[in-house]
């Protein structure tokens, strides 16, 4: 199993997912510095969790973003506004991807 080198990771991601001109950063949260949907979200963690060997059967993405809702599930969008997500780091990836499974739940 790879070991990734701490750059290599954000070199990775300032390459491929990076909107900024700024390489990415260690302490950069997705909520801060990735302007996606969440779709897109899954996306990127799929990428890197599979690019890095990481198992993640125990990440569960409701806890760190609101999922997408249509208009018509207005209902049940009001019930997860107050709701406290946690805060999702670059750091926690590549610690992560040193440990091979994902290991902050």
């Amino acid at each position: 199993m790879l070991k990734p080198d701490e750059q290599e990771l954000l070199d990775y991601v300032t390459n491929t997912y990076g909107q900024r001109d700024k390489p990415a950063q260690k302490d950069w949260t997705f909520e801060e510095h990735f302007n996606f949907f969440q779709e897109e979200l899954e996306e990127m963690l799929f990428d890197l969790f599979t690019r890095y060997g990481i198992e993640h059967s125990n990440f569960n993405i409701d806890d760190y973003f609101m999922p997408e809702f249509y208009w018509w599930q207005f209902k049940l969008k009001k019930e997860w506004q107050d709701r406290q997500f946690k805060t999702l780091t670059l750091g926690m990836i590549i610690e992560s991807a040193k440990a091979g499974r994902w290991l902050y739940d």
